[in-house]
């Protein structure tokens, strides 16, 4: 059992990995940039950064993300916690993608803890990218 926990640990980290470098697409556009794919995006780029948000949830590492108004909320526990900043910032960075990419008015993920309900960073690649408390 431990070795299969440990398997999807490091499957989701790598995970991580690759996906970090797809949500790198989800970059404004430059003017000069068509803007027919400004409102949808990539479709197939959408779906793996899907699977990679249910994976990173099927994980552990977010336990609910709300996105039923204007910002998207992801709910983290202790394991999100532990990761080190720059996982944090990836996988945020890919929830954000997906999100924006869905409703270009979303500008924010906030970084919510599932116990406290407190607010513990957000990310945002308008503001720099993730800001924790």
């Amino acid at each position: 059992m431990n070795l299969s926990v440990s398997w999807k640990w490091f499957f989701g980290v790598g995970l991580i990995l690759v996906y970090f470098a797809a949500a790198a697409e989800a970059l404004p556009p430059s003017a000069s940039a068509p803007t027919s794919k400004t409102h949808h995006g990539d479709p197939e780029l959408q779906k793996k950064r899907l699977v990679f948000v249910k994976n990173v949830i099927e994980l552990g590492l977010i336990s609910k993300i709300e996105d039923d108004s204007p910002i998207t909320r992801v709910l983290v526990g202790k394991k999100f916690i532990s990761l080190s900043f720059e996982e944090k910032e990836d996988i945020l960075n890919v929830v954000w993608a997906y999100y924006k990419t869905q409703d270009p008015q979303k500008n924010v993920v906030l970084v919510i803890d599932q116990k406290s309900g407190k607010k513990l960073g957000e990310y945002s690649l308008a503001n720099g990218g993730l800001k924790m408390k």
